[in-house]
């Protein structure tokens, strides 16, 4: 079988790329349009979104003389070198195995005088259900930033995710929920933090040559890469493309017109394949629910999740292997995702038993694609594999 359904995805046109290839105002067009999306007069466009973390750390380090960053022990491990990289100190809280976010007791447990902010991640496009909570609890002086890196166009009872925090940024990689290969942006409501992180920008140098030309190549391989029966004939070759490694550092410029052109290309329908990755989530969970020795989410009234991929768990290891091979075997890809908790990651200073909900969550998930390019017969493969690796 040469068809492969990829564990990311995206609907992008060859015509998004040419109108993109040739716009003239594509990073004012992109910026206004996600101005008019979150609502706000301050929104900074960057190469990736973890240059934006670090340049909100950076502005933030200019108005505080705090030094510590709380994050979830699962999570992308680049955020814990963006708060290094800004001279800051990162401290974990462990996560809830109900939406695989930040346990907010735990978190808020880890808040002390010397917290100068505490980072929301939004795991799998799952809004942090505990928005509301952290806010009525935080000290005045405790910035909350929003990770939307895999949430964008997510929603906490009808508003946006990243329209909660203080700061908030987005990632626009090649596997998110729009994706320009790479890009990110920042967001803000607060003037004098939009100040801080423009003189931030300032700083850093216009995108290279070298890298424009890699990007327009890159992008245009993406889309043929995103169509099942290309990524299955050429895996030989993207496999290797795929990022596997822990970062130890990152790179800060400024996004390119090509990426703003596709971005805002793909922004202005966006609505429909948000759509899809939500009604793809809910499917499966539907299908999924009730099987016994898996947990699924359950999600409440108040959220609209715009699944980045969809999380579940295995409560036997041997079974989550069984069930990746079967849907390898069957044509779809599945992926752990992060391997490790943070501090299984980073020397952060803190015992291996530590945070045990994210220790668990690292040996017992399976992501599976939800994206728009997902149909109806790929999720029944996806429940068919799942069922037959779990049935005794």
């Amino acid at each position: 079988m040469f068809r492969k359904l990829p564990v990311i995805g995206h609907r992008i046109g060859l015509g998004d790329l040419f109108v993109a290839l040739f716009s003239r105002n594509a990073k004012s067009e992109f910026a206004q349009a996600l101005r008019a999306f979150f609502n706000t007069p301050y929104v900074f466009l960057t190469n990736t979104g973890i240059a934006s973390f670090y340049l909100i750390l950076l502005s933030l380090r200019k108005l505080s003389v705090k030094t510590e960053v709380i994050l979830p022990c699962y999570t992308a491990p680049s955020l814990v070198v963006a708060v290094k990289k800004a001279g800051l100190t990162p401290v974990l809280c462990d996560i809830s195995l109900r939406d695989f976010n930040a346990d907010l007791q735990d978190l808020l447990r880890r808040i002390n005088p010397n917290t100068l902010c505490v980072v929301i991640v939004h795991m799998f496009g799952i809004p942090f259900n505990g928005i509301s909570g952290l806010k009525k609890n935080i000290p005045g002086d405790c910035f909350i930033i929003e990770d939307c890196a895999q949430a964008f166009g997510s929603k906490i009872e009808g508003k946006a995710v990243g329209t909660f925090g203080d700061f908030n940024f987005c990632s626009f990689n090649r596997g998110k929920n729009l994706p320009t290969y790479d890009g990110g942006c920042a967001v803000t409501y607060d003037k004098k933090l939009a100040l801080e992180f423009e003189a931030q920008m300032l700083k850093f140098p216009a995108p290279s040559i070298g890298y424009r030309l890699g990007l327009v190549i890159k992008l245009f391989a993406l889309l043929f890469a995103f169509k099942p029966w290309c990524y299955g004939i050429f895996y030989f070759l993207i496999k290797y493309f795929k990022e596997n490694t822990v970062p130890t550092d990152l790179q800060v410029t400024h996004t390119t017109s090509f990426q703003s052109g596709v971005g805002y290309a793909l922004l202005k329908r966006s609505g429909d394949c948000f759509e899809k990755r939500f009604r793809n989530g809910l499917y499966l969970i539907g299908a999924l629910r009730g099987i016994k020795g898996l947990v699924v989410l359950d999600i409440a009234e108040t959220l609209t999740p715009v699944f980045n991929r969809l999380p579940i768990i295995f409560e036997d290891e041997v079974e989550l292997e069984k069930a990746c091979a079967l849907l390898e075997k069957n044509g779809i890809e599945s992926s752990q995702l992060y391997l490790k908790p943070l501090h299984h990651i980073f020397d952060l200073g803190y015992k291996e038993h530590e945070f045990p909900n994210a220790v668990y969550l690292a040996k017992h998930l399976l992501t599976l694609p939800v994206h728009p390019l997902v149909e109806a017969k790929d999720m029944d493969v996806m429940v068919k594999a799942i069922k037959d690796a779990v049935k005794d």
